[in-house]
Order: C-alpha cells, then structure tokens, then sequence
C-alpha cells in the first residue's frame, strides 16, 4: 500500500493496518490488542513477521511452548493481509 508522506494519511494508514493486525488476533482467538504506543514501539523492527515474533517472544513466550513462533507468526500476517485487502482503501 503506498503511504503520503503527509502526517494526516499516514496516521490513518497506521490505524487501519493496526486494527487489522487487531482483527486477526479477534479472529484466530488470541485476547490481544495493541494500543497506538505498541504499534508504533513494534513498527521499529524490521518486517511484519520479526515484529510479531518479538511481541510474542516478549508478552506471550509461554505460547512459544505449544507453537512454533514463526507458524504463529504466519498464521495472523495471513489473516492481517486478507483483512486489509478487504478493507476499503
């Protein structure tokens, strides 16, 4: 998705790909929700499947014993890319 480099748009693109990334923790039953401050504190990795994996490592590392990370991982970028391709844009 190509961002403006105006504040305005790009705190709207940001809001709405992080209530998708919202929407796939909803979908897959995982109780997570992140706030704008863990969004944009996440967005400081590099690539959407680091940045999951570091969240999961660092508030939910007991998940990590029952699931691969990177399985994890892969199943809510999936679900995070299905929900924002549906999304009006």
């Amino acid at each position: 998705m190509p961002y403006s480099t105006q504040p305005q748009a790009i705190d709207r693109a940001a809001d709405a790909e992080r209530g998708a990334y919202n929407q796939a923790f909803a979908e897959l039953g995982l109780e997570w929700y992140w706030d704008e401050r863990t969004y944009r504190e996440l967005r400081a990795c590099a690539g959407d499947k680091p940045c999951i994996q570091a969240f999961i490592e660092a508030n939910h590392p007991h998940l990590l014993h029952a699931y691969d990370g990177g399985s994890l991982a892969d199943a809510i970028e999936g679900v995070r890319r299905r929900v924002s391709e549906a999304a009006p844009h």
